[in-house]
């Protein structure tokens, strides 16, 4: 085997109040990675799509860095290109590094032939995430390795749980960051009483994703006192924003990711309506930006024919 083209999920990493242990696919966007060996014993990245923001030096790339452990780890001496067509937008709370370096392990493992179990697969791809937040957080890398919603149970080592969700309509607003990582700016302590709360969030959403109730598992979402308060600052007007989209029926409504994209989660037939509240709010704001309807996917990785 000398190649092997894969489709990469988008995800929405900390999925209201799991900070770095919930993610959550989405059936689209997503990207389209191709893997191939070469004879030059080296690595070689190209970006297609959205060159002008992804980084293609190795050492700066989530799939280059991820590669660079995969080779160390498994003690192969061997050269690869690697090819990343985009269709996730890098920035924007999304999972685009985390596909990246997600489906590269995942391919190198083909190719290779080297056996890595699943959680061998996390632990190598989510060291591609410092590229791009500085800590390799799981979350992003496990929800598009596995698809539907991820709870990582463990970090010492890796250990994660897969729960298979209903179909949820998602709508979101997709803006990328004014900055490359928010994440320095999160307290690292906080008080018992809001620890307390931010674990019945977890508990109530974890719940709710189990019984396959979509009001629930919106409202549940709808909370967190660890990202939301820093990272929706980057987001102007987000609390009025916010606000609205609840007002027009949507369950819950949170940032995605890192942000600076918001997600909004509503029955099937509230979409279109909420997807028109985002894309006026885009317009007012000035934002290169785009709002997707899309929903939860159980699918992970998955390779292309």
């Amino acid at each position: 085997m000398k190649e092997i083209t894969l489709r990469a999920s988008a995800t929405i990493a900390n999925f209201g109040p799991g900070f770095d242990i919930f993610a959550l696919a989405l059936d689209h966007p997503y990207d389209v990675i191709t893997i191939r060996k070469n004879e030059a014993n080296s690595i070689h990245i190209k970006v297609k799509g959205m060159e002008e923001t992804i980084p293609t030096e190795v050492e700066k790339n989530t799939a280059g860095v991820a590669a660079i452990d995969f080779f160390k780890k498994s003690g192969i001496s061997s050269g690869i290109d690697i090819e990343i067509k985009k269709g996730i937008k890098p920035g924007a709370g999304l999972g685009a590094s985390g596909a990246s370096a997600a489906s590269c392990i995942y391919g190198l493992n083909k190719l290779f032939e080297t056996g890595f179990g699943y959680e061998d697969i996390i632990q190598t791809a989510r060291q591609g995430e410092v590229a791009s937040g500085s800590v390799p957080h799981a979350d992003n890398v496990a929800g598009c390795l596995f698809g539907g919603f991820i709870l990582i149970k463990d970090y010492f080592p890796v250990k994660v749980i897969k729960i298979n969700p209903p179909e949820i309509p998602i709508v979101i607003c997709v803006q990328k960051k004014p900055i490359s990582s928010t994440r320095n700016r999160i307290p690292g302590q906080f008080g018992l009483t809001e620890v307390t709360r931010q674990m019945s969030f977890c508990a109530s959403l974890v719940h709710a994703l189990m019984s396959g109730d979509i009001e629930k598992i919106g409202t549940a979402v709808n909370h967190d006192l660890v990202s939301e308060p820093v990272r929706s600052r980057s987001i102007p007007q987000y609390r009025e924003i916010k606000a609205k989209v609840l007002e027009a029926g949507a369950y819950g409504c949170n940032v995605s990711g890192g942000g600076s994209s918001l997600f909004a989660i509503c029955e099937k037939e509230k979409t279109e309506q909420i997807a028109e509240i985002f894309e006026g709010y885009s317009r007012e704001k000035g934002f290169l930006g785009n709002v997707l309807i899309t929903r939860s996917s159980r699918l992970g990785i998955t390779e292309v024919k």
